[in-house]
């Protein structure tokens, strides 16, 4: 697998100063492509790659200040339809006052001859003053099919780049290998950096097999030294063009001197020869850029397209990916690898080994680690409470843009709650500090960050209760934590989701937290969307084990857990797993409540009903057997209810699937049935017709009519268009909000428990999913311009 060449082949406009041509060589210190100045979203570019290709890779490297709020990503063979991956979400970079450039990197596996890149509204800020998007370079990596008779049709391709009108798989990561990594050197930095940068690696490697391994090393430490001066050079590049832009010659004459004196330590193979990266002569405008290399924040794409033979959507795993159809970003919740995490964050590391470090004592693997950088003077006053109880140095370290640092930091903090290093300070203040390290460190994109963290809070936990501190108060200390601690049970590696799992339980046991507030937090939801599949299984999970541990508490009610099940259509989820944990969180809720939940399972079908009711007599037979095998209790027994009965229907069909609650060839939104629903045709019907679904007037997207509320004012492109009225809740279009609030006759939103409010009606309904269905499907909206046919 290597580079794939291409070339752009249309795009629906371009700045005179930013033609797309230039996407078609790697100049990573240039401006790249530039959309035209005040354009209309979203622009279009279209690469041709130089034959049909599985791409294993795709990466953009965004402009600096002119950036896309987000960028779809289209594949197709033959350009008479593309197949959507998803798309790419960018930051505002707001943070790094646009001085740095974001690298999204997407790891997919796919055959295709062409790549669409749909470029949508850019952010708006002080350096970008004409509404443009720039992109400065993409790379395309894979395997060319057929290369010989490919490259022969690349070099005669004079059709390339004509402007037209706009047009109206799963996730697979690869862990990156150092070979794969000099893929990417052309993107990075210059090409002399570049090719140096080649040279000492195939030394290196040389070095390698013939076992000199104090050779290996030196180079090994040249390679490094000269990515940090490649990236030097880059940010040098950069500053000396705005420098020039301003007509500031002076300044752009020092950068070029100082541009000059860095390319000529390239030409040297000593290490000592090249500048330390520690340390920089002379600061100048733009010199802080930092090339920041990510996994995109990608959720849920589907399975990966092996082949693009005619305009299809991908085929659904039924027990594994969720059934929700709108409009999702790329995920990485289904990757099956990790890049190891030093290439996960690829910033400007100091190299070398640096002398040991006595602030990291007792944590072996940090002994040499390097100081971090010092904490921004935009974050001293967020960070001086933290400076005040664990010092300088660790809080440093926790504000580091190395993982290996804010790791260090987790783990050294741990070490001293546990070593009762903070026994003379205020135990609040401690709690509260580790709150925010945990907080922040749950939520890392590293894995090992993540898994640091949650030690942590277990540290806490106990130091809480060594302290004998009251609940009250560390409830509200453990409230932010919590909520990142139950995003995690969605988390595509299984070790993360274990160690959450395992501690949620651990507080749930605990007397300063207790099941009530895990069980809250595990019901609690930023918005009426469907849970994603992961998230959902995770939460069953601790569901079920909570009940198990601690039965029925308040927050962990028969209403509340029932509800939780009916929301998120467990009973008939189209994932076996999922419908097998609702039927055993219902088996242990019978234990407790006996026929109290029959009300709740209305919706069963009979043979559903029939496994239900063996599930109950198995839990009762194995509730009798434990207590004859335990000693004979003081009083008696509590009277356990007999399973109850089976409610027959009039018809019942034989050849019902008992473990399948969704039927072949039906809609998991409106249940209708239908013979023709194949993949392609169910996408249709979804798409036009389902009249559980909408689309959303604003940015064309298709979503579930429930969650119509929350999209406009969360979700949509146009979000920035609507306000949420305090009153009733609706969002309400900015240009008639202020009407909308003084008339003041709106009605307040109903709670969840007692009912809904249409969207499209404005109009009260039944609560839960059953409201919905009630109201779209047998009542049919009158607003609903879809209906059953």
């Amino acid at each position: 697998m290597g580079k794939v060449r291409f070339q752009v082949l249309s795009c629906t406009g371009e700045d005179p100063a930013g033609p797309a041509s230039l996407l078609n060589e790697h100049d990573q210190t240039g401006v790249g492509y530039l959309t035209p100045k005040h354009c209309d979203y979203p622009q279009e570019i279209v690469l041709e790659l130089e034959g049909v290709c599985r791409i294993t890779q795709i990466q953009v490297l965004s402009h600096q200040s002119h950036i896309a709020t987000k960028i779809e990503l289209f594949l197709s063979q033959d350009l008479t339809s593309f197949t959507r991956l998803g798309y790419l979400g960018l930051k505002s970079n707001k943070e790094s006052q646009y001085t740095a450039r974001e690298l999204k990197t997407v790891h997919i596996d796919a055959v295709a001859r062409y790549v669409k890149f749909r470029l949508h509204q850019c952010y708006v800020n002080e350096k970008n003053l004409y509404s443009q998007v720039g992109i400065v370079a993409i790379n395309v990596n894979g395997e060319v099919e057929a290369q010989e008779e490919n490259e022969a049709e690349l070099e005669s391709m004079s059709h390339v780049h004509q402007t037209l009108p706009p047009t109206p798989g799963r996730s697979k990561a690869q862990v990156m290998t150092p070979t794969k990594q000099l893929n990417d050197l052309d993107l990075r930095f210059d090409p002399k950096t570049a090719a140096r940068i080649r040279e000492i690696h195939a030394a290196k490697e040389k070095a390698v097999a013939m076992e000199d391994y104090d050779q290996a090393k030196r180079l090994k430490v040249l390679e490094e030294q000269l990515k940090n001066v490649g990236l030097q050079l880059a940010r040098l590049e950069a500053a000396k063009k705005e420098a020039a832009a301003n007509e500031d010659y002076d300044e752009a004459k020092r950068i070029k001197e100082e541009i000059t004196r860095l390319e000529a330590s390239i030409g040297s193979d000593s290490p000592d020869a090249l500048p330390a990266t520690q340390s920089q002569p002379r600061s100048f405008p733009g010199e802080n850029r930092l090339q920041k290399v990510k996994e995109p924040v990608l959720h849920n794409i589907p399975p990966a397209v092996p082949s693009i033979p005619k305009p299809r959507r991908v085929e659904r795993e039924s027990d594994n990916v969720e059934s929700d159809v709108m409009e999702r970003p790329l995920s990485s919740q289904q990757r099956r690898s990790f890049a190891p995490p030093d290439e996960e964050e690829d910033m400007d590391a100091p190299v070398g080994q640096a002398p040991s470090n006595e602030r990291q004592e007792g944590l072996p693997d940090c002994e040499h680690l390097a100081d971090p950088e010092p904490i921004p003077d935009s974050l001293a006053k967020e960070s001086a409470e933290m400076i005040g109880v664990v010092g300088d140095y660790l809080t440093c370290c926790f504000y580091s843009n190395l993982w290996n640092h804010r790791d260090a930091a987790m783990r050294k903090v741990k070490l001293q709650i546990e070593e009762g290093a903070f026994d003379d300070v205020d135990p609040h203040a401690v709690l509260t500090v580790a709150s925010t390290m945990v907080q922040s460190g749950v939520g890392d994109r590293i894995s090992q960050v993540s898994l640091s963290a949650i030690a942590l809070c277990e540290a806490m936990l106990n130091f809480a209760e060594v302290h004998q501190l009251d609940s009250e108060s560390i409830v509200s200390v453990m409230n932010s934590p919590l909520v990142q601690l139950v995003n995690k049970l969605g988390e595509p590696q299984t070790k993360l989701r274990e160690e959450v799992t395992v501690l949620l339980l651990k507080m749930a046991e605990s007397e300063v937290v207790g099941a009530s507030v895990i069980a809250s937090h595990i019901f609690r939801r930023s918005s009426k969307k469907a849970l994603p599949l992961k998230s959902l299984q995770g939460r069953l999970g601790v569901v079920k084990a909570l009940l198990s541990q601690s039965g029925l508490v308040p927050e962990l009610t028969l209403e509340t857990v029932m509800g939780f099940l009916e929301e998120n259509s467990a009973f008939s989820h189209q994932s076996k797993d999922i419908r097998e944990l609702a039927k055993a969180i219902s088996a242990v809720i019978y234990q407790n409540v006996g026929g109290e939940i029959t009300p709740f399972l209305k919706s069963l079908r009979p043979k559903q009903m029939e496994e239900y009711q063996a599930a109950f007599e198995g839990a009762v037979n194995a509730t009798k057997k434990t207590r004859k095998a335990a000693p004979a209790p003081a009083g008696p027994p509590r009277k356990v209810e007999e399973p109850i009965a089976v409610q027959q229907a009039d018809e019942y069909d034989e050849e019902t699937d008992s473990n399948a609650s969704v039927e072949e060839f039906t809609c998991s939104f409106c249940d209708r049935h239908d013979a023709s629903f194949d993949s392609d045709r169910l996408d249709q019907h979804y798409w036009a017709e389902c009249p559980m679904l909408t689309q959303c007037k604003m940015c064309s997207q298709v979503i579930e009519i429930c969650t119509l509320n929350e999209h406009l004012l969360d979700e949509c492109d146009q979000k920035h268009n609507h306000r949420a009225c305090p009153r009733c809740g609706e969002a309400i279009t900015i240009q008639f909000f202020e009407k909308h609030t003084s008339m003041n006759d709106c009605e307040p939103m109903p709670s969840p428990d007692r009912g809904n409010r249409c969207p499209l009606c404005h109009e009260d309904i039944g609560p839960r999913k059953r409201g919905w269905k009630a109201h779209l499907l047998q009542s049919r909206c009158p607003n609903n311009p879809r209906s059953l046919s």
